[in-house]
């Protein structure tokens, strides 16, 4: 009882949100009963031995504890191509080939006292988790449980005050019915390096609620992987972005029009989507993105606006044989290559979101990973009415992910394996890293902006939209409309903005300055420099945005090779 006043007395002064939810529990169905835990509706026991006994089982050794899942992230440390990676890719893989001299092993050496991101689902007595707590530090922990009864129970079992002492910043508990989205995106995002390595995962029962979380979790993990690039891409975009500042009129405002806009995209369902574009081509704005302009040119269908925002060379193949033709308004991130606004009758430009040199100048929220991103975030500009067709992002096992007739014809288009998501119209869809990554952003906007978006594409369920399979819309004056939009773009006297890096620099190279003993302080001392790295992009935001990228791969593929080799080895890896 003790243990139990000491919890409320912490939850009251600390966490009140939890107070109250203990205190508003008014039925009790579950019962302490002989070192048991009684279902006073089935009048059967939870756990199959007892607290103690099970506790013990479930807490046993996690690398070795068969009840535990492990999800390592990366078997093996990435490689990267040093032709294309010429600085990020000739550290990365030289790290790589130094370990590989230092009792390399294809598996992990992992520390007795010291556990990667750990994921408890269900609490139960929570006793467990004690013991857990006292034989091991963690790099992170997230405690999940949908029943407030057990975490009420569970304030018998666990020091609450000391474990939050304990995790200094790093414990994360989600109590009452589905687990909230954000708050594993949080769990993940806030250590983006060290949780990036692996994830233990404990569950204690299951229900609707642990089901729905763990497919969250599986999906959020996937997510965090992506999205970094390398010095050497900023680099190409800035080459290609002070060819082209100053000569095309670049986006530096906004104005909400009363009209629909439609963003077409390549996927697969475009095809079916082609009938309400031609049904609605003179009701609405048309916005193609990335490789559906020529799908769309096919069908007897020009958009009105055409958006690439990729940096690739590729680009170019792509669009030789068709953008010359093209009549409507290009639009191209301003780190596009040259030789493609050249291609272009009417080329317009915009900046970049998170671009070494986006400073000073209006950029697109939410633009980003793809552009398809672009063609939502353009849209949601000037319009509160979007409709989305070929905004699959997911696709059918064994089926092709794009349109027939454009740029993926010739190309293996079709995957066999991927992860399970709620449809949009139908519920055979899966997707991967890219594509959700894509939805989650475009789910961003919409919650932000407050957006009416109308999805006929038949892919993934995009949060905040609604399916629909057709639409007559009424005739509007699309001329009037697209010079309206047209006023928003500028020609504008560009100012060069030299990043800063030498500072950063020498604050890691510093900071990595010294001797580390342990998993656990290693840990700390990559999170230490994943926060200077953040934080410098209040003192230097160009310098941030320029070396964030290939600064975390280093210091990811650091952290992993750590366990990929005897640690006492691990500051001769440190000096290469």
């Amino acid at each position: 009882m003790n243990l139990f006043q000491k919890n409320i007395n912490f939850f009251y002064q600390n966490i009140p949100s939890f107070y109250k939810l203990i205190t508003s529990i008014k039925t009790r169905r579950y019962q302490l009963v002989n070192n048991n835990i009684l279902d006073t509706q089935t009048n059967t026991y939870l756990y199959p031995n007892s607290i103690d006994e099970d506790s013990i089982i479930f807490s046993y050794n996690p690398v070795q504890n068969s009840l535990w899942e492990k999800n390592f992230f990366y078997i093996n440390p990435e490689e990267l191509d040093e032709k294309e990676f010429y600085l990020t890719g000739k550290i990365v893989n030289s790290l790589t080939d130094k370990a590989k001299n230092l009792n390399y092993t294809d598996g992990f050496y992992f520390e007795d006292n010291f556990l990667p991101a750990t994921v408890i689902l269900g609490l139960l007595s929570g006793k467990h988790i004690e013991i857990l707590a006292q034989k091991h530090n963690f790099q992170s922990l997230f405690i999940y449980e949908p029943e407030p009864e057990f975490f009420a129970i569970s304030l018998y079992f666990i020091d609450y005050e000391k474990l939050y002492k304990k995790l200094r910043g790093k414990l994360f508990v989600f109590i009452k019915n589905k687990i909230n989205y954000f708050a594993i995106e949080k769990f993940y995002f806030e250590r983006i390096i060290t949780s990036n390595f692996a994830r233990f995962t404990l569950t204690t029962y299951e229900n609707k609620f642990i089901i729905d979380a763990k497919n969250k979790f599986n999906k959020i993990s996937v997510l965090k992987n992506r999205g970094w690039g390398t010095f050497e891409d900023e680099i190409k975009g800035i080459k290609n972005h002070l060819q082209n500042i100053e000569k095309y009129p670049l986006l530096n405002k906004s104005k909400k029009l009363n009209i629909p806009v439609c963003i077409a995209a390549n996927g697969k369902s475009l095809e079916k989507n082609i009938e309400f574009i031609k049904k609605n081509k003179d009701s609405m704005i048309i916005i193609s993105v990335g490789t559906a302009l020529k799908p769309l040119i096919k069908a007897g269908l020009q958009s009105d606006f055409h958006i690439e925002q990729e940096r690739i060379d590729t680009l170019i193949e792509a669009l030789k044989d068709i953008l010359p033709n093209y009549r409507g308004y290009f639009l191209g991130a301003s780190v596009v290559n040259p030789k493609i606004f050249q291609m272009a009758k009417k080329p317009l430009m915009y900046i970049r979101e998170a671009f070494t040199l986006e400073n000073n100048y209006f950029t697109l929220k939410y633009s980003s990973p793809i552009v398809g991103n672009t063609g939502m975030a353009f849209a949601s500009e000037f319009s509160n009415e979007i409709y989305l067709c070929g905004m699959d992002l997911g696709f059918r096992l064994g089926e092709r992910k794009h349109s027939y007739g454009s740029f993926y014809d010739n190309k293996e288009d079709t995957e066999q394996k991927g992860i399970k998501v709620k449809g949009n119209l139908s519920d055979d869809i899966y997707s991967d890293s890219l594509f959700l990554s894509s939805k989650s952003n475009i789910e961003k906007l919409i919650k932000e902006k407050q957006t009416n978006v109308y999805n006929l594409s038949d892919g993934a369920y995009i949060e905040g939209s609604v399916p629909i399979k057709d639409k007559k819309l009424p005739i509007i004056d699309k001329e009037k409309y697209i010079r309206k939009i047209i006023n928003c773009f500028n020609k504008t006297d560009y100012k060069d903005e030299k990043p800063d890096i030498k500072n950063l620099l020498l604050a890691i190279s510093k900071a990595m300055d010294i001797k580390i003993d342990s998993k656990e302080k290693l840990t700390s001392l990559i999170e230490g420099l994943e926060d200077l790295i953040k934080t410098y992009e209040q003192i230097d935001k160009s310098g941030f945005l320029l070396l964030r990228g290939s600064l975390f791969h280093i210091l990811n593929n650091l952290y992993i090779l750590s366990y990929k080799i005897d640690f006492k080895n691990y500051n001769k890896l440190t000096k290469k």
